[in-house]
């Protein structure tokens, strides 16, 4: 939903990048270290890409022979969700991208 309460498909881009941060980073928007101006998706951002191993849950980063993959792929994982997760709905990425 926008502000206004409206249905847009720009609303559901920006839900499905919040939640893809959230079930990565195994934290919700609502958690109390995001207070005030401080979100999730900054929190997120800010750790990108260089940092992201201190955003993502530990237990997804777990070492094996597929280690390098799995970094890669949950870096796109982080991306998409920062790409859908955009303040404004005109910088969001398309629901066919």
């Amino acid at each position: 939903f926008r502000a206004d309460g409206k249905v847009s498909t720009k609303a559901d881009v920006y839900s499905y990048g919040i939640l893809l941060l959230e079930v990565f980073a195994r934290r919700k928007p609502s958690d109390e270290h995001f207070d005030g101006d401080f979100t999730l998706r900054q929190w997120v951002a800010e750790a990108f890409p260089l940092a992201i191993s201190d955003v993502i849950n530990g237990h997804l980063l777990k070492q094996n022979n597929c280690e390098i993959f799995r970094n890669e792929l949950l870096l796109m994982i982080m991306e998409t969700g920062l790409f859908c997760s955009r303040k404004a709905p005109t910088e969001r990425i398309d629901m066919k991208e």
